[in-house]
């Protein structure tokens, strides 16, 4: 599992890649990291997106969390329980259900599925899951997958600029010159991060006397927008 930094390493190096830019990228903490190139050397930092950030945190970002240890251990329980012979597709509520006792949801959801195992699918077996599909594979191992639903939202420019501020504010934490200033801000790691970035519009909205770039990609597609704030 890459960490948090090799993740925002990650996206430099798409950004750079899609762009085709070539730069010497260097790990620093702040900023987070140091491009170097044609005698350039240019302070960039990066975050990744939520629509709720702030600088207390995301509290979508805690939720994705709780899931996912969920997950983990309803995989575990559920491997014990079944080690072969079937294929489970969990598919979890939105990131607005209710947070639980883990343990407890866990058990409650191990107890369903003994109880109609040979259903199809079992609806609202436990408050953060809606739905549980059933499929029987003979022999073979048992497979485990997960989805987390969440309702589309066309993304709007303000749910930017609290992460623009907050990391504006870094800046001055930084002890050295750069030649530029780089605001890197990364989606689609999470289902609640996953944005469309053709559906973002005004994005001149977001130029900052502060950044001499800032750029919102998708880290999985590597599709990216620039806004380049000294650009008329």
């Amino acid at each position: 599992m890459r960490s948090p930094k090799d993740l925002e390493k990650l996206a430099v190096e798409k950004y750079l890649n899609a762009s085709n830019q070539s730069f010497e990228i260097e790990e620093f903490e702040s900023p987070d990291f140091i491009l170097k190139g044609k005698g350039n050397k240019i302070g960039c930092e990066v975050t990744e997106f939520y629509p709720d950030y702030a600088s207390k945190g995301s509290s979508l970002r805690e939720r994705e969390s709780f899931l996912n240890e969920l997950h983990q251990k309803i995989r575990v329980k559920l491997f014990e329980q079944f080690p072969r012979g079937f294929l489970f597709s969990i598919n979890y509520k939105s990131i607005a259900s209710k947070r639980t006792s883990i343990d407890s949801e866990v058990n409650t959801v191990s107890l369903n599925l003994s109880e109609h195992i040979e259903s199809e699918q079992i609806d609202e077996p436990s408050v953060n899951i809606r739905r549980i599909f059933i499929k029987k594979i003979g022999d073979f191992n048992t497979k485990i997958s997960s989805f987390i639903a969440s309702d589309f939202t066309p993304p709007i420019v303000e749910w930017f600029i609290p992460i623009i501020k907050v990391k504006t504010e870094k800046i001055q934490k930084w002890n050295d010159t750069y030649d530029q200033k780089w605001l890197l801000i990364s989606t689609g790691l999470s289902s609640s991060g996953d944005v469309s970035l053709r559906h973002i519009k005004d994005t001149e909205k977001l130029k900052s006397a502060y950044w001499d770039k800032i750029i919102i990609i998708d880290i999985i597609f590597a599709d990216y927008v620039e806004i380049n704030s000294h650009s008329s």
